[in-house]
C-alpha cells in the first residue's frame, strides 16, 4: 500500500482546481444547465469551493427565488437573472457569479446587450483586469454577438481582459469560428485558450479569450457529472 501511495501513484490526466497555486487568481465558468437543480452538486464539489470567482450560466433562477436557496458558504452571490419573463415555469438563461475575494467597488454588474448576457467583474487584487462572463443563446444571431463584443473591445483597447463563457460557436469547426476568430485574434490580438471539447457532444463552444501574456495565465477544462458541459477555468498570476 505504501508503494502505491509513493512509487506507483498514478498521475491525473487533468488538473483539479484545488491543486492550482493558491496564490493565483482562479476563475471558473460552467454552463450548469439549470443551476437551480444542481446547487447541491456544486456544494459538494471541492473544485468550485477552491475557486476565487465562479460563473454559472443557464441558472434558470426564478425572480421569486430567494438568494438563500443558492448561497455557497464563504461566497457572495450576484444574480444576473432573466428580467423579462412571464408565464409558468422557469425562465431560460440567467447568470450567477460567486466571489470569495474583494471586488472593486461597482463591480460585479450586468451589461446585457443584444440578447446576450454579459456580467462584468473586477477584483481588488487585479484592478487592471476585467473578467467578462458571457452567455449567448444559439437563437441569437452571430452578428449581434460580434457587434456587442466589438463595442466592449472598442471601449478601452489597452485594458487587460478575460472573456469567458458559452459562445455557442464550435471552435472545432473552421467555418463556424471564422468570424469570431477574425474579430478576437486577428483584429484584437487575443488568444483563445481552450483547445479540447467542452461538451458531451464533442463540440468546443465554451471559450476563453484573453490579451494577457502567456506567462501570466493558465487555462484548462474540468469534467462535470451534472451538466453536458465541462467547466473551463483560468489561473492568473498575482
Amino acid at each position: 500500500m505504501e508503494m502505491l501511495r509513493t512509487e506507483r501513484s498514478l498521475k491525473l490526466c487533468f488538473t483539479p482546481l484545488y491543486m492550482l497555486d493558491h496564490s493565483d487568481l482562479k476563475v471558473c465558468y460552467l454552463n450548469a444547465r439549470s443551476l437551480h437543480k444542481h446547487i447541491e452538486d456544486v456544494w459538494k464539489d471541492i473544485n468550485y469551493s477552491s475557486t476565487d470567482i465562479v460563473i454559472f450560466t443557464e441558472t434558470r433562477f426564478s425572480p421569486l427565488d430567494p438568494d438563500e436557496m443558492y448561497n455557497i458558504n464563504g461566497y457572495r452571490l450576484f444574480r444576473n437573472d432573466i428580467s423579462q419573463f412571464s408565464g409558468p415555469g422557469r425562465p431560460y438563461g440567467g447568470t450567477a457569479v460567486y466571489s470569495r475575494i474583494p471586488l472593486k467597488e461597482g463591480y460585479r454588474y450586468a451589461h446585457n446587450t443584444n440578447g446576450i448576457e454579459f456580467t462584468i467583474i473586477k477584483t481588488e487584487s487585479h484592478p487592471n483586469l476585467t473578467i467578462i462572463g458571457l452567455y449567448r443563446s444559439p437563437s441569437i444571431a452571430l452578428s449581434r454577438l460580434l457587434s456587442a463584443l466589438r463595442t466592449i473591445l472598442d471601449q478601452d483597447s489597452s485594458s487587460q481582459n478575460i472573456f469567458i463563457g458559452d459562445f455557442n460557436i464550435n471552435w472545432m469547426a473552421e467555418t463556424d469560428q471564422q468570424s469570431l476568430y477574425n474579430l478576437m485574434l486577428r483584429e484584437n490580438d487575443y488568444r483563445q485558450l481552450i483547445s479540447s471539447f467542452t461538451t458531451d457532444n464533442r463540440t468546443l463552444i465554451d471559450h476563453l479569450y484573453t490579451n494577457l501574456i502567456e506567462e501570466e495565465i493558465n487555462a484548462g477544462i474540468l469534467e462535470t457529472y451534472f451538466s453536458d458541459h465541462k467547466a473551463i477555468w483560468a489561473s492568473v498570476k498575482r
